[in-house]
């Protein structure tokens, strides 16, 4: 870099530099050990990459498309989503308990239920019997004749999986065919068709499992259903491998596509409408909307492409570098993110990861953040004198800007780690690819943007711009304002104001998971997920209660134990009472001295009771009976032990739980009873234990994975910053933003969930690209050039001049990288779909915030305290040994001594100097 020509901003005074050689000064014994490695910084580092890259810029660009080459990896990705349980911590309660479960059912994978609603297409009863029999008619196609294409050429049926489940929804049959008899005959004996429970010959039927929505009227002499809206049929099976989870995967996506065709279809036969929702079901709806955000990304390519070769122009044009190669350049630097997404993508499919929803936002996020170090490469190369060698010029230049970028990426790629350690799934495969492309991306910005500059981008094609002195002057004043103690105290107040409201909106903050929120606007899975959660949920939500330990019925004082622990899930505030309870063991009892306490003597005649105390003795018999045998899945049993009865599965109903509060309180609820029994080992099972889980984690994993990411940025900025308070203000202003990103998202009607757990850590990671830079540049003493073969440097002595010199290598590039972040992400707000409009949101304000923290407040802030503290690194202080500077390229060597230094000083300030 030349230095700067009288009249400009800069005038230039000599001054007194220490001739003593390095070896004469006091040193500590520590770096009498260090020896030849003590002059080493890391500005001399990366002065000797700028000169190998600078000599060898084929060699590096090769290198690249090799490393590039990860992108084939890609190839066959498929994408894969899994809402269910992939926002629950790894170490969850309700992961242990689905596991019990699992091994009750004897399966490998999670039990699998999906749910088929039917609704009247006229918006009528679905009681009327034209409605039930084409509802049964639908059913019974199926569960008994609808087939999916599973692979290998096999075709997989409901029945080939249904295991004791296949009879689940007969219910409907039975209902079907009494309502047509009692409707012929309204006096006809045997037939009492009421809600919630109706029964038929002595067989009780509970329509409450299945009939939603229902109003009753007590005057119809064949049924006291007046209205019944929805009618809901589970479809539970069992599965015992991975292998055959897979299977009923694409047999439930069968069933889904054969409802949205039929329930499209207008006709006098079509009369209901068949809504069905699933995990697979959404794990594909949600893949489906992710891919429509590919047309956005090309969009936002465009707009990148747009602003990137008009503000780059603008630099080139400021530094007299403009002509044709200038578009090499733009498209270089939009190339860098680029093929840094595209290998992330092919690393992670061979890494084995799913590509999940998140990860289609990753192009988007990284596409904005990635190029920033391009910018900041191409500021500093512009600044330096184009006279150099090639070698010498990138020397300098990386010497400058690389502590820079190294800092911000690495504390980018530490934070997206963070969140790759998270026990959260999908969350973790999306932080991990977003580390792998930041990487990348810094570098391919070594390896291919900075060849790129010396093969394209050496010679000046005309003179820089006379803005240049315009630019300077307005640069000094805005530094004259930032440096007055006066803004200190008015941006001290008005932080305030802003901490204030900061963090009132964190502590306000509600950890809620809305799953209406997380699925797509336009879905056709919205409907029948509000109906679950707004019908049947209010109606019928049920709790499934594993009794993991022996239950031994013939001993009085242990069955007393059991029925106490039935008791007191059934005298739960919301529990609809025991009528509603499956109980095998009460069903037993029931058989035991009912039904299967008479023996009947052929010879005599006669019927005697056999039943005194109760025992095992008529189990298989209850088991057989057409009544009771769907209790087989309900009971684990060992006729070979004293104790045949080894499991027992329990299930209650409650009502009227509608809200995610409600459902967080019963589950508390529900898990303090089973824990109160220690002897039976009881666990308890929901369907919605994964995503009650999720809320219960979301705060404490919030605090300590925000300490954790901001003690990890403040180790990195410890080791590239090196000045304790450049590290405390620079630490304390990511703070300050993260605080204020948090809260603002608060007032902005988000909730704290895993999504937005996700962008609140990668607003920490983004944060730090605008104070770092400043932080460490502001603590430069020397401006280092090459003049006539001598190495000179410019001491900075001024407030002023320190912020004139941090901003001019900054300004420009985090203004280039705020609006291309900005331009890239903001497409996915069309969408309209809460996991892209969070990280849209989240972007925005960091972008506000950290551009007012990292031009106007720190600088503000460093400027209030003496330079002589700026001079001083974690090393002086603890070795006791003095250094000029410590993030500037210059060291204690004796080459240094021979150099002229100058300071430089504002023009502002010339006249009092």
């Amino acid at each position: 870099m030349a230095p700067p020509a009288e009249g400009e901003e800069f005038i230039h005074r000599p001054t007194v530099v220490s001739t003593a050689s390095a070896t004469s000064r006091p040193r500590h014994k520590t770096f009498e050990l260090l020896g030849p490695f003590n002059n080493i910084s890391l500005a001399d580092m990366y002065k000797v990459c700028g000169k190998i890259i600078g000599k060898f810029p084929i060699p590096f660009i090769i290198a690249t498309a090799i490393m590039c080459s990860a992108s084939l990896g890609a190839i066959g990705l498929q994408m894969k989503d899994n809402v269910r349980d992939g926002y629950t911590p790894k170490n969850s309660q309700s992961r242990l308990e689905n596991r019990i479960y699992r091994e009750f059912l004897g399966s490998e994978g999670d039990p699998v239920m999906t749910t088929v609603l039917m609704t009247a297409k006229d918006g009528g009863s679905m009681h009327r019997i034209e409605y039930l029999e084409e509802a049964q008619r639908q059913w019974l196609y199926i569960s008994k004749n609808l087939s999916a294409d599973v692979g290998n050429g096999e075709f997989m049926k409901f029945g080939d999986f249904c295991g004791h489940y296949c009879q689940a929804n007969d219910i409907l049959n039975y209902f079907l065919s009494a309502y047509k008899t009692k409707s012929e005959d309204p006096k006809r004996d045997g037939y009492q068709l009421d809600y919630p429970i109706a029964t038929i010959m002595g067989y009780q039927l509970h329509l409450e499992r299945n009939f939603f929505g229902v109003t009753i009227n007590q005057s119809d002499p064949v049924t006291n259903i007046q209205d019944m809206r929805v009618l809901a049929l589970p479809v539970l099976s069992e599965v015992k491998t991975f292998e055959d989870t897979d299977k009923l995967n694409k047999w439930e996506l069968a069933v889904y596509n054969y409802a949205t065709i039929y329930s499209a279809l207008e006709g006098p036969h079509n009369l209901v409408e068949i809504n069905v929702i699933g995990a697979e079901v959404v794990d594909t709806e949600m893949n489906k909307d992710a891919q429509k955000m590919v047309p956005y990304f090309i969009v936002g390519i465009i707009s990148m492409i747009l602003f990137i070769f008009l503000t780059v122009s603008i630099s080139a044009s400021y530094y007299g570098y403009f002509s044709w190669r200038i578009a090499l350049i733009a498209l270089a630097c939009l190339m860098v993110p680029i093929l840094a997404i595209l290998s992330a993508f092919g690393i992670n499919n061979m890494l084995g990861n799913r590509t999940n929803s998140p990860m289609m936002i990753m192009p988007f996020l990284i596409n904005g953040i990635g190029v920033n170090d391009a910018f900041l490469t191409l500021q500093n190369w512009l600044q330096h004198s184009p006279d150099l060698p090639s070698g010498k010029r990138l020397g300098y230049m990386l010497a400058e800007a690389g502590p820079s970028i190294t800092t911000t990426t690495l504390t980018n790629v530490i934070v997206f780690l963070i969140g790759w350690m998270n026990p959260t799934e999908e969350m973790s495969i999306f932080c991990l690819g977003c580390a792998i492309s930041l990487l990348l991306a810094y570098v391919y910005t070594l390896t291919f943007f900075c060849p790129i500059l010396v093969l394209l981008l050496t010679d000046r094609v005309k003179e820089p711009s006379k803005l240049e002195s315009l630019f300077n002057k307005a640069l000094g004043f805005y530094a004259k304002i930032i440096c007055s103690r006066w803004t200190f105290l008015l941006l001290i107040v008005g932080s305030l104001v802003y901490w204030g409201f900061g963090i009132y909106g964190t502590l306000g903050i509600r950890a809620v998971l809305n799953t209406a929120k997380i699925l797509p606007l336009e879905t056709p899975i919205r409907k029948p997920n509000r109906i679950i959660e707004e019908t049947v949920w209010k109606e019928f939500y049920p709790v499934t209660v594993i009794v993991n330990n022996p239950v031994d019925i013939g001993n009085p004082a242990k069955l007393s134990i059991f029925d106490s622990l039935v008791a007191d899930f059934e005298s739960m505030e919301k529990c609809r009472g025991s009528e509603y309870t499956i109980s095998p063991i009460r069903d037993y009892q029931t058989y035991f001295y009912g039904v299967g306490a008479e023996e009947f003597d052929y010879e005599e005649e006669t019927v005697t009771n056999t039943s005194t105390s109760l025992d095992t003795s008529k189990l298989s018999a209850f088991l057989a009976s057409p009544i009771y045998k769907h209790h087989k899945g309900t009971l684990k049993l060992n006729f070979s032990n004293p104790v045949p009865i080894r499991k027992v599965q329990l299930i209650f109903a409650y009502e009227n739980v509608t809200s995610w509060d409600d459902r967080i309180q019963i589950m508390k609820d529900w898990r303090h009873i089973a824990s109160s029994y220690k002897s039976l080992n009881v666990s308890v099972w929901n369907v919605n234990a994964m995503f009650v889980d999720q809320m219960l984690s979301l705060k404490g994993l919030a605090i300590s994975n925000a300490l954790v990411t901001l003690g990890c940025m403040a180790a990195v900025c410890i080791v590239f910053i090196r000045n304790p308070l450049s590290v405390c203000l620079a630490t304390a202003a990511i703070l300050s933003i993260s605080l204020g990103v948090t809260g603002y998202l608060c007032f902005w009607d988000l909730d704290l969930d895993p999504v937005t757990l996700c962008a609140v850590i990668v607003s920490i990671g983004m944060s730090v690209d605008f104070v770092a830079h400043v932080a460490c540049h502001y603590q430069v003493r020397f401006k280092e050039f090459e003049e006539d073969g001598i190495v000179k440097k410019i001491e900075m002595k001024t407030p002023e001049s320190r912020v004139v010199n941090s901003l001019s290598n900054v300004l420009w590039p985090m203004v280039q990288s705020a609006f291309s972040t900005l331009l890239c992400v903001l497409p996915l707000a069309i969408l309209q779909n809460y996991l892209p409009m969070v990280f849209v949101k989240t972007i925005l304000l960091v972008v506000i915030w950290g551009m007012f923290h990292g031009l106007v407040l720190l600088p503000c802030i460093l400027a209030q305290f003496p330079l002589s503290v700026f001079n001083k690194t974690f090393s002086d202080l603890l070795f006791g040994r003095t250094s000029s500077s410590s993030c500037s390229s210059e060291t204690d060597s004796d080459e240094d001594t021979t150099a002229e230094a100058q300071e430089m000083l504002p023009l502002a300030g010339s006249e009092k100097a």
